[in-house]
C-alpha cells in the first residue's frame, strides 16, 4: 500500500510539472495583474508541494507491520447519496422557491442530516448561512438571485 502510494504521489508531481510549465505558456502576469496562466499555476505549485511533503513524510515513516484498513470501509454512503440528492433538488427548485427560501430548506436539511443537533441550532446555522450569503453576494457583489414565487430574494 506504501508504495502505491508514493507511485501516486509521483505521478501528482508530474502532473504539477507539467501544468506549471504550460502555465508558463500563457503568462503568468503578476500578483495585482494576474495573467491567464497565474491560477492555474498556482494550483499546480500547491499541488506538487503537497504531493512532495508527502511523499516525504511516506518515505521517512517506517512501514508498520499491521494491517490496514480501507478508508472507506466505514463510511456512510446514504449521507453522501442524500446530499447528492439535496443538491440536485436545490438546483431544480431555486427558479420556483427563489434564492432565500430554497437555500433555507437546504441548509436545514443539510445541517439535520450531517448530524442531529437542536432545532433552534439547525435554524440558527441555517438562517446564519443565508445571510452571510446573501450579504456577501447580493449586496456586495450585487449578484442577482432568483425571487421565486414569494417575490423575495
Amino acid at each position: 500500500m506504501k508504495k502505491a502510494e508514493q507511485i501516486i504521489c509521483l505521478l501528482w508531481i508530474a502532473l504539477a510539472i507539467g501544468v506549471c510549465s504550460g502555465s508558463f505558456n500563457l503568462k503568468l502576469g503578476t500578483v495585482s495583474e494576474p495573467g491567464p496562466g497565474f491560477l492555474p499555476f498556482g494550483a499546480a505549485a500547491l499541488l506538487g508541494i503537497f504531493a512532495a511533503i508527502h511523499l516525504v513524510n511516506l518515505t521517512l515513516k517506517p512501514a508498520s507491520q499491521e494491517k490496514m484498513e480501507l478508508p472507506w470501509v466505514h463510511t456512510r454512503w446514504e449521507k453522501g447519496l442524500y446530499i447528492v440528492i439535496a443538491l440536485l433538488a436545490y438546483t431544480l427548485f431555486l427558479p420556483g422557491l427563489g434564492y432565500l427560501l430554497d437555500t433555507l430548506l437546504l441548509m436545514l436539511f443539510l445541517f439535520t442530516i450531517l448530524e442531529r443537533k437542536k432545532w433552534w441550532v439547525v435554524l440558527a446555522y441555517s438562517l446564519l448561512v443565508i445571510v452571510v450569503s446573501y450579504l456577501v453576494f447580493a449586496v456586495w457583489l450585487m449578484v442577482q438571485f432568483p425571487r421565486g414565487f414569494l417575490g423575495i430574494g
